[in-house]
């Protein structure tokens, strides 16, 4: 249910097309949750069949009609139940670390490469993450508790980043 949570919680704040919601998943929620083209819209198909949603066309020039999602009282009920329900935290699990129990036979030049390709992950995630500060919460005074949540996030994402650039920069001056 994590999609269709995160999309109720998109359409709460207000009714989007689907192009819409996947911008909204760029801009600001892309330190949280990442979705394809493909699986948002079968989503939302499948949330107007449960009537979680209503969808309205809206004629365009030159384009096909634009098709406008908004969250109904059934959606609004599933979102609360999604809130209410406690979540899995899963341990980490990372192939990177199992290769850790064979590092002395893990040829170095795979090491590094592998260590420098998470580095510059890491450091393109922390630089997405300084974009959406500065776009979304620019004046951290000014927001609301409503806003001020999903800045927390955005905080915990860049410290957790920042935690594994460290440890990746410390395995690679092991070498």
């Amino acid at each position: 249910m994590s999609l269709r949570g995160v999309l109720l919680v998109t359409l709460r704040r207000e009714p989007s097309s689907g192009y819409d919601v996947l911008q909204r998943f760029k801009a600001g929620m892309a330190h949280v949750w990442h979705a394809s083209h493909q699986q948002v819209y079968r989503e939302l198909d499948k949330m107007r069949d449960a009537d979680l949603v209503t969808c309205e066309s809206v004629a365009q020039q030159d384009r096909p009609d634009k098709k406008i999602y908004s969250i109904t009282e059934l959606g609004i009920d599933a979102l609360h139940a999604w809130l209410a329900e406690p979540i899995d935290h899963a341990p980490v699990r990372s192939p990177l670390f199992a290769k850790f129990f064979a590092w002395e036979v893990w040829p170095e030049e795979a090491r590094e490469k592998e260590f420098q390709t998470l580095k510059q992950e890491l450091e393109q995630r922390l630089a997405m993450y300084k974009t959406i500060e500065a776009m979304w919460f620019s004046a951290p005074e000014q927001l609301t508790d409503a806003e001020r949540a999903p800045l927390c996030t955005l905080q915990l994402g860049q410290r957790l980043t920042h935690t594994w650039l460290v440890w990746v920069e410390e395995r690679l001056k092991e070498h």
